[in-house]
């Protein structure tokens, strides 16, 4: 695994703000914060994004209804000197920020999840641009979400499902000015308390591959 996550098994700073994968559901969402709520806008369909993987972090984040969540992460391919979790509720994440295009928003989002199924499609993601930085220097890949692939589980009698993003680089794009390569703090301000995750059971319908190579420059 490219960036050693554990996929298998069981404040300060500036305000970014947030764009999530709903893994239950397979879409994506921007979390827009107006009037003292919190507004999900679905993106699903014409999702695709700059991805820092030059600074992806892992390591271990808590979400805790009601709490801001904790980052207890470093910048890949650092080692994290804690190899056990903080706490029961910290669990093995990402986190990285992203421009995202145009059509689904067009700002710097922060995503950060410990949704085995999103970090499964993480880790393909950054094989992948492992693969592809050396021929693209100076460059970051832009990402859509070309499908998603439904992971079972069963357990306890009950059997539910998730679904992988199958995250794609359509095209390599020079840094945007707007998405600074510097350390963020470990608590995230932009992402709002008292926000649970969005459930659902409907699989997305994948987008269709929209890339415009004048877009990112």
């Amino acid at each position: 695994m490219a960036l050693g996550l554990n996929y298998e098994s069981a404040t300060g700073g500036d305000i970014i703000p947030v764009c999530k994968y709903n893994a239950k559901a397979g879409r994506w969402a921007r979390v827009d914060r107006e009037n003292n709520t919190n507004e999900e806008v679905d993106i699903t369909r014409t999702f695709k994004a700059v991805f820092d993987l030059e600074n992806v972090q892992t390591g271990w984040i808590s979400f805790v209804a009601g709490q801001a969540p904790d980052f207890d992460v470093v910048t890949y391919p650092d080692t994290h000197p804690q190899r056990t979790a903080p706490t029961a509720n910290h669990k093995s994440g990402v986190r990285i920020l992203v421009k995202l295009g145009k059509e689904c928003g067009g700002d710097v989002r922060e995503i950060a999840s410990v949704s085995k199924a999103f970090l499964r499609g993480m880790d393909e993601l950054h094989d992948a641009y492992l693969a592809g930085v050396k021929a693209n220097p100076g460059k970051l890949p832009v990402v859509i979400m070309s499908d998603t692939i439904p992971i079972v589980s069963e357990g306890k009698g009950q059997k539910s499902t998730n679904y992988c993003p199958k995250l794609e680089i359509v095209q390599w794009a020079p840094r945007p000015v707007d998405l600074e390569a510097q350390p963020r703090p470990a608590a995230s301000a932009g992402r709002p308390a008292n926000t649970p995750p969005s459930t659902g059971s409907t699989k997305a319908t994948p987008p269709a591959n929209t890339a415009d190579d004048d877009e990112f420059g």
